[in-house]
């Protein structure tokens, strides 16, 4: 596969979009990326911001992006984190198949951003490392402990989990047309994402940091998803470029961790498939 000239980036003024686009301004297959979210996002060379509603199935501006790109990344959701709820889950969905509604006319390649949210259910068992592999069935939501008590929400895992599977539909029924990538993506924190931020409840609140209310063992699984600024941009670039030639299907799901010693996120399929080397442990971060 050819690397794609033209990238549309859904969600492309947020955390996620905003590190990816500044690093395909700096590639040279990539000619133009296309910043799609409902503000206006910050440009790097090479890019531009879009301002649109994804949710909306008859705006123009986003369906004119899409014609025009060689791949999608698919960034965008209602709510990014947990505690959404469900009627933001929907909404996040609606976008997904919005999107995948247009996508499959041409060939192109579409990378979705799913979560390790996915696979959350698995938390409170017993899991060797390398053992939770994406041929488990799914257990959407994580449980986290917040505000005194435990939880478990499961809108959003499950928006991601159906982005999934519509994802890997649209592609087996495209005729070759559509190759995709779902990404279950660990913990990338905004900005310089140093593991000593993770919270022991599976939202962006610094200020639990490590010593979490002596919850040592959901600090262990939180800390083993972690996804370094390098490797997130590293398993995206390959998600992207990837042959597709050798893929058991027109679309597949991979993990997407860091190389953390000990972490039960399966790698070996992510490394088989679309060639991800992951770099970065967080133990060795944190010392």
């Amino acid at each position: 596969m050819a690397a794609p000239a033209t990238v549309m980036i859904t969600g492309g003024a947020g955390n996620l979009g905003q590190k990816l686009a500044l690093h395909l301004s700096s590639r040279d297959w990539c000619r133009r990326v296309l910043l799609i979210d409902r503000v206006a996002a910050n440009c790097p060379p090479k890019a531009e911001a879009i301002v649109t509603d994804l949710g909306d199935p008859h705006a123009k501006a986003w369906q004119d992006a899409v014609a025009s790109a060689d791949a999608i990344v698919h960034f965008a959701a209602a709510n990014p984190y947990p505690d959404c709820t469900w009627a933001e889950g929907v909404r996040s969905f609606d976008m997904t198949a919005n999107l995948l509604a247009r996508a499959a006319d041409r060939p192109r390649r579409f990378v979705f951003a799913s979560s390790n949210h996915v696979m959350g259910g698995y938390k409170e068992d017993e899991l060797g490392p390398g053992e939770l592999t994406t041929e488990l069935p799914p257990r959407p939501g994580t449980r986290f402990y917040l505000a005194g008590g435990y939880r478990a929400h499961a809108p959003y895992a499950t928006s991601k989990l159906m982005g999934e599977r519509a994802l890997l539909a649209t592609a087996a029924g495209s005729g070759g047309r559509l190759t995709g990538v779902a990404l279950r993506i660990g913990w990338c924190q905004p900005g310089e994402n140093h593991p000593r931020t993770i919270s022991g409840d599976g939202l962006p609140d610094a200020e639990h940091g490590t010593g979490y209310d002596g919850r040592d063992r959901d600090m262990r699984w939180f800390r083993s998803m972690w996804l370094s600024n390098r490797d997130f941009i590293q398993a995206f670039e390959r998600a992207l470029t990837a042959d597709a030639g050798g893929w058991p299907a027109p679309g597949i799901v991979v993990n997407a961790v860091s190389a953390n010693a000990g972490t039960p996120w399966e790698l070996g399929g992510a490394r088989a498939l679309i060639g991800y080397a992951p770099v970065d442990n967080v133990w060795n971060e944190l010392g």
